[in-house]
């Protein structure tokens, strides 16, 4: 049960990746990175994310969140690995500053173990699907951006991340009208 387990986990793995490197930059690849925090158990993490914005107003792309071990009461500690693919339209207010809803599906992968005996832990992983609301602040090439997102699933979960995006085509700031 346990290797099916594995092959299950490894195989999710292997099939996010082959999305995520099977893209070539173009003109609307961008970038990005973020500290992230997630709400339930208070877990300090890291956020990375490649996009694709065929337009002004939508992109799409896979994240990977990691939070590693960190203390959830006295005797357990927790690690989660989040797997998604998330889409966005972004609703400009100004030139400079946009909104937008968020969407995607998630795989989450949570170990759990006591901290005394760290070499055996519990795993869990599932299926969700992802909805939240983030904002954005364009710089040029780059864009500040901070971002609600919560699973809906059997693995339920809330998160803030606040980071940056780097846009890797030749487009510039956009003229204000």
């Amino acid at each position: 049960m346990r290797e099916l387990c594995r092959l299950k986990n490894t195989s999710a793995l292997l099939l996010f990746f082959i999305i995520a490197l099977s893209t070539k930059a173009q003109q609307g690849w961008m970038i990005g990175i973020a500290p992230s925090l997630e709400l339930n158990e208070e877990l300090l993490g890291i956020n990375t994310r490649v996009y694709y914005g065929p337009n002004d107003h939508f992109c799409f792309g896979p994240e990977i969140t990691f939070f590693p071990y960190q203390e959830i009461d006295n005797e357990y500690e927790l690690k989660v690995t989040e797997l998604n693919i998330n889409a966005h339209y972004i609703f400009e207010l100004t030139h400079k500053l946009g909104v937008y809803p968020l969407t995607g599906i998630n795989y989450t992968i949570e170990k759990e173990r006591l901290i005394e005996q760290s070499r055996e832990s519990e795993e869990e992983d599932e299926f969700g699907l992802n909805y939240g609301l983030g904002a954005h602040y364009n710089l040029g090439k780059l864009f500040a951006f901070a971002e609600f997102k919560g699973i809906a699933g059997k693995l339920n979960d809330e998160f803030i991340s606040i980071g940056v995006i780097f846009s890797l085509s030749g487009q510039q700031e956009k003229k204000e009208h």
